[in-house]
């Protein structure tokens, strides 16, 4: 199954919620939020970016939703989640206008690293790689 992967740091994950459907016969369907923080840090000076990225998914489904209870996931925990882009053409009736709907459909969470925990919890950053500086010539010509 092709799909993307994005990791970041647990934020929330909330309990299971049960959502009833139209019809009184069929199991509710079931599903929990997982909220992260993706925000890259630069990886010349070390530093977070300006632009956060933390963004909350959606896990339905009875296999993944019993695979994320035995992760024993935790706020700050590293994760990794694997999912897919979908979307749906389709014309609203009233007006007749095309419409995407476009969903992320998650289809796997692993646990990539647990959270520190203590006084030595420390974050570490990506050390600066040594700067290169060209040095200028007495002989050169260039405007630049």
């Amino acid at each position: 199954m092709a799909g993307n992967k994005i990791t970041g740091r647990l934020i929330a994950l909330s309990p299971v919620k049960e959502i009833a459907g139209n019809d009184p016969q069929r199991a509710p369907m079931k599903k929990r939020e997982l909220w992260m923080d993706c925000t890259r840090f630069d990886p010349y000076t070390g530093e977070r970016s300006q632009y956060e990225n933390k963004p909350l998914l959606e896990l339905g489904g009875d296999r993944l939703l019993q695979k994320v209870e035995g992760l024993n996931l935790q706020k700050g925990d590293i994760v990794a989640v694997s999912f897919d882009v979908q979307g749906v053409q389709y014309t609203e009736k009233a007006t007749g206008k095309m419409r995407v709907f476009t969903t992320i459909r998650v289809y796997d969470v692993e646990k990539v690293r647990e959270a520190a925990t203590g006084t030595q919890a420390t974050v570490q950053h990506p050390v600066a790689p040594p700067q290169f500086i060209p040095q200028q010539s007495k002989d050169d010509d260039m405007p630049f």
